[in-house]
């Protein structure tokens, strides 16, 4: 498989597509100076939309392009599509949470948009609650039936139990309690997406250095890396103490090449990190916990800052396979944030970071 083109043409537009309450605003797209949309790991993606806020008219005059009244308001409901003008794709939907009015000498005013997908509503309150005798999978639909929006989970099942929200906000709460579980959240639409870490895949791409890929920074650290994680806890019903631990990657994600782990013991030894703040009160909530600190601090191993061509397909979950980069770093790695940007001098760019848990080759 080699790098696909992320259009038919070989001259197409990019300019992002707006809609504004569930319509196509041609004003809005054309009078577009800068757009950024930022996602990552955790959910709620953020967007700032930079506009001209002056426009001309047919009698040959001119007016405020976006006035009280018009749909970019706060609480509108915006969308972004991105990509070849002739088949976009959807980037961010969401509300308008902030406008900002930018009034410079001998320029146009400028009118700044920002925005947060569904998200943002799980954020604004603090609450405290106890959930009894359910599973992950419980709490989330919970979660999602009081923000209104479909959750698409898989697994996370168990285990079941009794789970407490302190005072945090269900956004907070949901990031804890998928963290220690090693899954992630991440809104698609008006659905709720809720997976387990090593079984999210978004996509998969192809990316060249000097080609699509533009840029590239790699690094390779080992001192993020461990042997071995470790965890004491005590079972109260059994009147014994718990003891759990992991020295090997269970979910660790695309790529291939040796773990950073294997690297470690063989360069600087065994080193084993223990977890404290965290307490546990069965042998198989202890398993879980190792394995899932275990396995995060393996795909933290290799990391690559990028940046390619704008591509509307490169999102937070997508597999990307990197070549021109060497035999150590020529891999495929997960994304684990991505930025869309674009503005009228360098037109549509993707900044984007993916992790990978294997050096390739020396």
């Amino acid at each position: 498989m080699s790098e696909v083109s992320v259009s038919d043409e070989a001259v197409y537009a990019a300019r992002p597509t707006l809609r504004l309450g569930g319509e196509e605003d041609t004003r809005a797209a054309e009078l577009l100076l800068k757009m950024k949309m930022e996602e990552s790991e955790g959910g709620l993606s953020a967007l700032e939309l930079r506009f001209s806020n002056w426009a001309s008219t047919l009698d040959g005059g001119a007016e405020e392009a976006f006035p009280a009244g018009s749909r970019l308001r706060l609480g509108g409901p915006i969308e972004v599509y991105a990509g070849d003008e002739t088949s976009p794709r959807e980037i961010f939907r969401g509300k308008i949470t902030a406008l900002e009015a930018d009034y410079q000498p001998g320029a146009p005013p400028e009118l700044t948009v920002l925005a947060e997908d569904a998200l943002q509503q799980a954020r604004l309150e603090r609450r405290s609650k106890l959930y009894a005798d359910q599973s992950p999978a419980d709490i989330v639909r919970a979660v999602a039936a009081e923000l209104g929006l479909t959750p698409v989970i898989t697994a996370l099942t168990g285990p079941t139990g009794t789970w407490a929200q302190y005072n945090e906000s269900d956004l907070a709460f949901l990031r804890r309690l998928l963290s220690r579980l090693d899954a992630d959240l991440q809104i698609v639409g008006t659905e709720l997406h809720v997976s387990p870490r090593g079984e999210v895949r978004r996509g998969a791409l192809e990316l060249t250095l000097h080609s699509q890929l533009s840029r590239a920074r790699v690094i390779a650290d080992l001192a993020d890396q461990v042997t071995a994680i470790t965890v004491r806890g005590w079972d109260v019903a059994a009147g014994a103490a718990i003891k759990s631990e992991s020295r090997a990657g269970a979910h660790l994600g695309p790529g291939r090449g040796t773990p950073g782990a294997e690297v470690l013991r063989d360069t600087f030894g065994e080193r084993s990190e223990h977890i404290g703040h965290f307490a546990v009160g069965a042998d198989s909530e202890a398993a879980a916990l190792t394995q899932a600190a275990f396995d995060q601090r393996a795909r933290r191993f290799l990391r690559v800052d990028g940046t390619t061509e704008g591509n509307a397909q490169l999102r937070v979950g997508t597999h990307v396979s990197l070549s021109g980069l060497g035999a150590r770093f020529d891999n495929t790695y997960y994304v684990v944030s991505a930025c869309h940007r674009y503005d009228l001098r360098d037109g549509y760019r993707t900044d984007f970071v993916g992790e990978c848990a294997y050096l390739g080759a020396s």
